[in-house]
């Protein structure tokens, strides 16, 4: 049995625990490349993913999904950052941010591209709704099986039936449109 486990350490098929806190693993691409979800960041969380790019050498992208904010989003409750901090905190530590809505028509095109040059850390802020809705889309569009836990279920399947819908009129996330 270590003997199957050293096998699968070496290949890369065991991913590296998540960076920070809240922090759960979406999919983990091909080249590497690997996608979390999860709550408004800490600032603890900004400086997990900041030693998760340096230690793999990735870029990571952090999506935020609180646009347009809510007075929740604005208030940063429980040690989270606002929009604007988290930007901030991202521009400080070297890392990318990208705030952007769960229902924009792009967001698949624009996942795509951030999981293209690196890594991704996908969020709102409690990493359920929004998010599930957002992931949710994200494994229709690309046919992904992936881990469902802790994520909103009406909201995940709100996303999935929004992205077909889109899929059927032949808008942006549909396979192969990149």
């Amino acid at each position: 049995m270590k003997f199957l486990l050293f096998l699968f350490l070496l290949t890369g098929l065991v991913a590296a625990d998540p960076p920070g806190h809240n922090v759960h693993l979406v999919i983990k691409g091909e080249q590497g490349n690997t996608m979390w979800r999860g709550g408004g960041p800490r600032r603890d969380t900004m400086q997990a993913l900041q030693a998760a790019a340096q230690e793999s050498g990735r870029p990571i992208t952090l999506i935020d999904l609180r646009h347009p904010p809510f007075a929740d989003d604005l208030r940063g409750g429980g040690g989270r950052l606002t929009p604007a901090g988290e930007e901030k905190a991202a521009r400080e530590l070297g890392l990318r941010y990208r705030s952007i809505s769960a229902l924009d028509k792009n967001l698949i095109a624009i996942l795509d591209e951030a999981l293209q040059q690196g890594d991704v850390y996908i969020h709102c802020m409690y990493g359920v709704n929004r998010t599930g809705f957002a992931v949710g889309r994200y494994a229709t569009a690309r046919d992904l099986k992936v881990d469902r836990k802790k994520m909103g279920e009406r909201d995940w399947n709100q996303g999935v039936n929004f992205q077909r819908s889109l899929m059927r009129q032949g808008s942006a996330g549909a396979p192969n449109s990149n």
